[in-house]
């Protein structure tokens, strides 16, 4: 495999359906991302996403597709590649360092034209190497990069991978995620068979995968151990400092928001004010009907993270709770 800096040109397969296209297609990094037909430029990527082998672009408004790349896209939005001879994470974090660089020079033209170039500030993430724009927001002590989703302090002496930690696509708490086999065996007589898929889950919704797996598995018996392993996995291999987030987390999102409490404080010892766990915390106040002390928690994790996104997002809701209120 090549490395991120090498990467200029690399071969891959459209996906649809879940399964990868028949046909090799070209693919170029440059002046813009080339996908086959489709040439997009680098500040109309609005996010990636790497599973597995397989590699998720959100295209941004206004791209011309071409007729080979259209019948491929998925939402109107979303192209979905199996790389090959590269490996899809080092592709991801390649266009990522385009986009993130465009992204941050865009914007520093902007304000620069504007008289208020002092505003600007960029930092580079230390995993994935991506450009961080950081104009016109308090520096506080943590940056987010949301092209990896890793939460880091800017001395680098502070950082969460968001390879490993991030926000779980089926929940939204941060937590670690990992991916883990969903199988089911049924037998009806003259009828048999099995399902089979793989999902990404934070460690408490892979709790809950191994009690619905556990139970429609109990009377075939084949399916019992991989959903016994799906637990085992779920146990194993945390980070010491945030061994104990998936229990609060499971309060939390029953909105028992005062017993996640003290969990949380506890892991905010060892990770001070992280935007990520003190998000989750709100998270329990909204579900338990608590929105004042969501908004409390919510403003410290934009205090000690001002580039959160996924703090941001829970907020417009409760800036809107707000003003209806008022």
């Amino acid at each position: 495999m090549r490395a991120t800096s090498e990467i200029r040109t690399f071969g891959f397969r459209f996906v649809t359906g879940g399964n990868a296209a028949f046909g090799k297609r070209h693919g170029a990094i440059g002046t813009a991302l080339t996908l086959d037909d489709t040439e997009i430029p680098w500040e109309k990527i609005g996010d990636t996403t790497t599973r597995e082998r397989r590699l998720i672009i959100a295209l941004g408004d206004g791209v011309q597709v071409g007729p080979k790349m259209a019948k491929f896209l998925v939402d109107g939005h979303l192209v979905v590649i199996q790389p090959a001879g590269v490996d899809a994470r080092q592709l991801e974090k390649a266009i990522d360092r385009q986009a993130s660089a465009r992204e941050a020079e865009l914007r520093r033209a902007e304000l620069e034209a504007k008289g208020m170039g002092h505003l600007v500030r960029a930092v580079t993430c230390p995993v994935c190497k991506a450009t961080v724009d950081l104009s016109g927001l308090e520096k506080t002590r943590y940056a987010w990069c949301r092209f990896c989703e890793s939460v880091f302090s800017e001395d680098g002496k502070n950082v969460t991978d968001g390879r490993r930690y991030r926000c779980c696509d089926e929940c939204g708490m941060f937590d670690r995620i990992q991916p883990y086999p969903e199988f089911y065996f049924y037998f009806l007589v003259f009828v048999y068979g099995f399902k089979y898929t793989q999902r990404f889950l934070c460690d408490a919704c892979a709790h809950r995968l191994f009690i619905k797996a556990l139970s429609i598995n109990f009377i075939f018996l084949l399916g019992i151990p991989t959903a016994i392993w799906v637990k085992v996995k779920s146990m194993q291999g945390r980070e010491q400092s945030l061994a104990t987030l998936a229990d609060g987390n499971r309060l939390a999102r029953r909105g028992l928001y005062n017993e996640a409490r003290s969990i949380y404080e506890q892991l905010l010892r060892n990770q001070p004010d992280h935007p990520g766990i003190l998000t989750n915390q709100a998270l329990g106040h909204v579900t338990g009907g608590d929105q004042t002390g969501a908004g409390q928690v919510l403003a410290r994790a934009v205090a000690s993270c001002s580039s959160y996104g996924p703090a941001f997002a829970l907020l417009q809701p409760q800036q809107a709770d707000a003003v209806t209120d008022s």
